[in-house]
């Protein structure tokens, strides 16, 4: 062969090493994530100018996230939120809740604003009404024993083996949140208003929710912390020296109790969580000592996401893109993969983020959010409006660098491949 033929051969061949090894790394970072560092999401196909209330992870799959808006709309992302598409249209009833039912593979329960609940059997492909919760307002799903219950504008709804809807008690308590607690302990409800004298609107069940009994939340200071409403629950670790058997989220911050509610301690982490309403409670699924809680500021600049990898003992701010946090999902991965919604009223900015909590130090997104009117330009985005503003997001995800790296590369075998050819006329 030629030198110059020869030449050219191995500049092909090393092109195209160079460039394999630019779209493995992509690839790399990709499914690694970038660690302790906020991500933009991808775009929804409709204006969003209204807050996200329910996130939920794939237990089985990290990278599957699904997202419910005020529209009715449920979004599913295969990819770790870098792109959505609509696996429900909006039906005018607001998505409030999605949660996955442990005990039935596949299986995921979808709360709506005065819609009632559906359901689906395929990790959320496709969705169908369910009998017996229709007009109800649902917030919060709880699963225990073979039943799933749901918080309900009119008490507990119960439901068996993916059945039909019925009361199980509470029909004075508007519910907001549900949680079952670990080593065989009672399921716990709460509401954020009651037509009942209860001081503040928390019960108990030790049968699964079929009778429930008032909790005590008072003390020498009167109701625990002054609150009114419960926002969130969530059942702590069950053993070990900093074990908490019940966490609770209020209009004034977050409480935990280790005796089932005979006393109640506030958890601020050193001050580092403030007393503000909170808006989620959620334990890491493999790490039981690591607890997340998020807070929409209420109105105030107090809102935010902190995390605690002992607890509840101490907190560490992770910092959010956006201060007002309302919605917030943790993956089964080690360590997790959160996906957080935000929104600010100012101007009514809802994003969608996604962080890998490897436990180091925070680090912001490459640029702010846009608010939801600018994305879609003011109406409901196109497909293909969609698409650019995936790929405008995508420019900012860890991968980035080495997909540039990869697509320069392949260009560069192009080229190399077509001087070749010309050269081999040419002899």
């Amino acid at each position: 062969m030629p030198l110059s033929a020869r030449c050219a051969a191995t500049l092909l061949l090393a092109a195209w090493c160079v460039a394999a090894a630019g779209i493995a790394a992509a690839v790399t970072a990709a499914a690694a994530g970038s660690d302790n560092t906020w991500t933009p999401a991808g775009a929804f196909v409709e204006k969003l100018n209204s807050p996200v209330f329910a996130l939920t992870v794939d237990p089985a799959d990290g990278r599957r996230l699904l997202a419910g808006t005020a529209s009715g709309t449920i979004y599913l992302s295969s990819d770790g939120g870098a792109s959505w598409k609509p696996v429900r249209s909006g039906a005018g009833h607001a998505v409030l809740a999605l949660a996955f039912d442990p005990g039935r593979p596949g299986a995921l329960l979808a709360g709506t604003r005065g819609g009632g609940i559906l359901r689906s059997a395929d990790g959320g492909t496709s969705w169908q009404d369910q009998p017996g919760g229709e007009a109800r307002t649902v917030r919060a799903f709880a699963f225990v024993s073979g039943a799933a219950l749901a918080a309900s504008d009119e008490g507990v709804l119960r439901s068996r083996d993916g059945g039909p809807w019925s009361s199980a008690g509470l029909p004075q308590v508007r519910v907001s949140a549900l949680a079952v607690l670990p080593a065989g302990g009672p399921v716990v409800a709460g509401g954020d208003a009651t037509r009942g004298t209860e001081p503040l609107p928390l019960f108990s069940s030790k049968d699964g929710g079929q009778n429930w009994a008032p909790m005590p939340v008072t003390g020498p200071g009167g109701v625990v912390g002054g609150s009114s409403m419960v926002a969130a629950l969530a059942g702590g670790p069950p053993a070990g020296p900093a074990a908490r058997g019940l966490l609770m989220g209020t209009n004034t911050g977050l409480f935990t109790s280790r005796d089932g509610g005979a006393s109640w301690q506030q958890l601020t982490g050193g001050g580092a969580v403030p007393a503000t309403d909170v808006s989620s409670v959620v334990v890491a699924p493999r790490r039981a000592d690591r607890l997340y809680v998020a807070s929409d500021g209420g109105g105030s600049a107090n809102g935010g996401l902190w995390v605690s990898r002992d607890a509840g003992a101490h907190f560490a701010s992770l910092a959010p893109p956006l201060p007002e946090v309302t919605a917030v999902a943790v993956s089964t991965d080690d360590p997790p993969v959160l996906a957080v919604a935000t929104f600010r009223p100012a101007d009514h900015t809802v994003a969608l983020w996604t962080y890998h909590d490897a436990g180091g130090q925070p680090h912001g997104p490459a640029a702010p959010p846009q608010s939801s009117e600018r994305a879609a330009g003011g109406t409901s985005a196109s497909p293909a409006d969609a698409g650019a503003l995936g790929w405008l997001a995508a420019l900012t995800r860890p991968e980035a660098p080495f997909l540039a790296l990869g697509a320069a590369a392949l260009a560069l075998v192009l080229l190399a491949a077509v001087a070749y050819m010309r050269r081999g006329r040419q002899l």
